[in-house]
């Protein structure tokens, strides 16, 4: 399968005939969508943020599935686990973020949304073991760097992908990146255009995957 970082939080995973976006940005971030990259079977939200949630920017031969919350499901050939946890509270008003793990060829891919705190116990052992953790390292109302690095170190995935950090066109508050990879000790990181993966090719080792986000320029 193939991850391609969009921009922002979000991605597309691809195999085959089959597509799945996950949380998509509207053009008013500063990205727009190629049109090869903006089609998709489903659609995962992982929280009410308008920067996470445009789900209209996507289409498909028929209808994307959207899902948005916790819970169990199956579209598309793939299963899709969502586990609630907090997020940042808005004056004063709950929130709550939904991390995604996806079942896809054999290969689990977790994408952690933007928790407003460090999962507890009972909710990492409801991500099982994922084989790629998509993390968000830049937020400034969720993870810190140290957080991020806990998160990985607890989670042991063989491929972690920052996300949700600085980057050229997003008009979004982030920090850069470069704080999470000195804090995890990756002071440098190949960057690729996007990350193609089987279970059979897996990294024995651990290893921290640069993407290059493809979301153009408005």
């Amino acid at each position: 399968m193939d991850i391609t970082w969009l921009g922002h939080a979000g991605f597309r995973i691809k195999s085959g005939s089959v597509a799945l976006v996950m949380d998509p940005f509207p053009d008013t971030l500063g990205l727009g969508l190629p049109p090869q990259h903006s089609q998709a079977n489903v659609i995962t939200i992982s929280g009410n943020d308008p920067n996470r949630s445009a789900a209209d920017v996507v289409t498909g031969d028929t209808t994307p599935v959207v899902i948005n919350g916790p819970g169990e499901y199956e579209a598309a050939g793939l299963r899709i686990k969502g586990v609630r946890t907090p997020a940042y509270a808005v004056e004063g008003k709950a929130a709550w973020n939904t991390v995604y793990i996806i079942e896809w060829e054999g290969l689990i891919i977790c994408h952690l949304g933007d928790p407003g705190r460090l999962l507890s116990g009972h909710e990492i052992e409801e991500l099982g073991s994922p084989h790629v953790l998509i993390v968000p390292v830049g937020s400034k109302t969720g993870f810190s760097p140290a957080d991020a690095v806990e998160t990985v170190n607890t989670i042991s995935p063989r491929i972690t992908i920052p996300t949700m950090y600085a980057h050229a066109g997003n008009k979004s508050e982030l920090r850069e990146v470069t704080p999470f990879l000195q804090e995890f000790g990756a002071t440098t990181a190949e960057t690729h255009n996007r990350l193609s993966v089987t279970r059979a090719n897996l990294a024995e080792e651990a290893t921290v995957t640069m993407l290059e986000p493809v979301g153009t320029l408005i």
